[in-house]
């Protein structure tokens, strides 16, 4: 059977000037970095992303996000 995706928002992050942001106090288990309903511009590239991590307990994850891993991507309107 088709299994019902939901999402819900486990924790925020915002970034600093150089892009870095990150999240503390996540359980143990499988999250989505998502940009949720908003688009990341990159010069004049505007990019989504929707990537899966798993939190183990006492590890970092670390994530980087680029035009490589995003779900869209496309080029500036002129």
């Amino acid at each position: 059977p088709d299994l019902a995706q939901i999402k819900f928002l486990a924790a925020k992050a915002d970034t600093d000037l150089e892009g870095h942001g990150s999240v503390s106090g996540l359980a143990p288990g499988d999250y989505w970095i998502s940009s949720l309903n908003l688009e990341a511009e990159a010069g004049d590239i505007r990019a989504h992303w929707d990537v899966p991590i798993t939190v183990e307990a006492g590890q970092t994850t670390r994530v980087e996000l680029s035009n490589l891993n995003s779900t869209e991507a496309s080029g500036s309107n002129p």
